[in-house]
C-alpha cells in the first residue's frame, strides 16, 4: 500500500471494555483494514480509534463503526469531561503517505455523503473540507455542546451541510472532514483545584492562535485537575514548547504538572524535537538514530520478487 490515509474516528464511549474490544475485532475482521491503535479515555468518556487500508476498507470499517456506536450509544446519557456533539463525535480522514491534502478531502466529502444517507444523520464539515470559514474549527462547531445543539440547529448559520435537518435525541450529529495530523495528550496537575485548569487552558488557547485547543477538567479516578489538550499543527507548535507554555502559566497558582498522558498515535518526530529541546542536543541528525540506521540498511539489502 504505497498511499496511505488514516481514520480517526472518536465515539462517545469510554467505560464499556466489552463493547470497545468488540468493535475493535470487528473492524480488525474488515479485508484490507488495518488497525493502527485503539485509545480508551475514561475521563472524557470516549474512545479514539486509527486504523488505514484502503479506500473500500477504511470506508467499510468507517460505516461499521457508525453501525456499532449508534445501536449502543445514547447521548441522552452520555456524560464526559470534553465537548462532544454526538454518538460518533468526529470523524477525521489524515494524508499520511503519498497522499495530498486535496485526496483525503475527497475521501471525507464521498464517506460523509455515505453516512449522511445511510444513517439520516446530520453531518457538518470541518477542518480541510469546510464549506464555511467558521466551520474550520472544530471548537466553534461543538459549542454549545450536545445539549445546546438543537436549539443551535434553529439558526440558519449551524445548518447541516449534509443529512436531515433535524436533531437525533440518541445520536446527535456527527462531524467529519480532512486535516492534518493531530497531537492529543492529557495533562495531570499537582491540585484537585478543577478552576486552575480551566485558566490554565484558557491562557493556552487564546494565545496560541488556534492551533492548540484546550480543555480544563477533574479527573475523578485520580482526583487532579487536568488540561485536555490538541495541538493542530504540532510543526509550529511543537509539544515541548505547549508543555512549558503549561508548566509556565500552572505556577503562576503554584500548582506543577504531575504526568502527562499521550492519546493515539504520536509522530516520531514530535518526540525526538522534546529530546533534543530538553537535553540540550544540537545539530542531531535524525538518520544517526539506531533503529533508523538498521532499517536503512535492511531496505538497501533485502529485494522480494520472482
Amino acid at each position: 500500500m504505497n498511499q496511505i490515509i488514516a481514520a480517526v474516528p472518536n465515539i462517545c464511549e469510554g467505560a464499556d471494555q466489552a463493547f470497545i474490544d468488540g468493535l475493535g475485532e470487528r473492524l480488525s475482521a474488515i479485508p484490507g483494514l488495518i488497525m493502527l491503535d485503539v485509545a480508551m479515555d475514561n475521563v472524557r468518556n470516549r474512545t479514539v480509534f486509527s486504523f488505514t487500508g484502503s479506500k473500500d476498507a477504511v470506508f467499510g470499517g468507517g460505516l461499521a463503526l457508525y453501525e456499532a456506536a449508534l445501536g449502543h450509544i445514547d447521548m441522552r446519557r452520555h456524560v464526559g469531561e470534553f465537548p462532544r456533539v454526538g454518538a460518533v463525535d468526529v470523524f477525521p480522514f489524515v494524508p499520511l503517505k503519498d497522499a495530498s491534502m486535496d485526496e483525503a478531502k475527497a475521501w471525507a466529502v464521498e464517506f460523509a455523503e455515505a453516512v449522511a444517507e445511510r444513517f439520516k444523520l446530520p453531518v457538518y464539515l470541518y477542518a480541510e473540507s469546510a464549506r464555511y470559514r467558521y466551520r474550520r474549527d472544530l471548537d466553534n462547531i461543538r459549542q454549545g455542546e450536545y445539549e445546546g445543539f438543537e436549539a443551535k440547529m434553529t439558526d440558519q448559520r449551524w445548518k447541516p451541510d449534509l443529512g436531515p435537518d433535524r436533531f437525533s435525541a440518541t445520536a446527535g450529529v456527527t462531524i467529519i472532514g480532512a486535516r492534518y495530523p493531530l497531537l492529543s495528550f492529557n495533562v495531570f496537575l499537582g491540585s484537585r483545584d478543577e478552576t486552575i485548569a480551566h485558566a490554565v487552558a484558557h491562557a493556552l488557547a487564546s494565545t496560541s492562535g488556534g492551533v492548540v485547543r484546550a480543555h480544563g477538567a477533574l479527573d475523578h479516578a485520580s482526583d487532579r485537575a487536568m488540561l485536555s489538550v490538541a495541538i493542530t499543527n504540532f510543526k509550529a507548535s511543537p509539544l515541548y514548547r505547549v508543555v512549558e507554555n503549561i508548566r509556565i502559566e500552572a505556577a503562576r497558582f503554584g500548582v506543577d504538572i504531575r504526568h502527562i498522558d499521550l492519546i493515539g498515535l504520536v509522530p516520531e518526530r514530535v518526540l525526538i524535537e522534546a529530546a533534543e529541546y530538553y537535553l540540550r542536543i544540537r545539530n542531531f541528525d535524525h538518520e544517526d538514530l539506531l533503529e533508523r540506521n538498521i532499517q536503512r540498511h535492511l531496505d538497501r539489502s533485502f529485494t522480494f520478487g520472482g
